[in-house]
């Protein structure tokens, strides 16, 4: 076998090599294929009120998706006196609220979590709003005879 031979085996191998790497990567990624978004629902189901901590659970989409092995997760309130934190997982946003601490009337409080990855460019961003809308107001009241 001569030089120019070798040559041209080397670069088919380190073709057939890069081939191979990106089969592998789609059958990863159709195993466990990266998350487009994440929606959060509390657990905890407490009033916004200074004292109770609200904890969210994340649920990503499409079902069996993942977050990228090197997510960075973040979250922040648009409060400043309230400091949301994030799990390890990514999945999991603790809102605890300073006892005495009373929510704006003109601001809601809104939390806002992201994730970045450097590897994928996965991007997962939601916004979190604890205050549920007030119950509305009755608009009449009907009885019935029941003896």
């Amino acid at each position: 076998m001569n030089g120019i031979e070798r040559n041209e085996i080397e670069r088919r191998l380190e073709y057939l090599e890069k081939i191979v790497e990106r089969i592998l990567h789609i059958v990863r990624h159709l195993e466990h294929p990266t998350a487009t978004s994440i929606s959060f629902k509390e657990i905890t189901m407490l009033p916004t009120t200074g004292g109770n901590t609200l904890v969210y659970t994340g649920t990503l989409s499409p079902v069996g998706s993942v977050l990228a092995p090197d997510f960075v997760a973040t979250v922040t309130s648009n409060d400043p006196a309230v400091l949301p934190t994030v799990d390890a997982t990514g999945l999991i946003v603790t809102v605890p609220l300073p006892a005495g601490w009373v929510e704006s009337t003109t601001t809601p409080l809104a939390i806002t979590y992201a994730t970045t990855s450097a590897s994928t460019g996965q991007a997962l961003s939601a916004t979190i709003t604890p205050s549920a809308p007030p119950a509305p107001l009755a608009t009449g009241v009907t009885f019935v005879q029941t003896t």
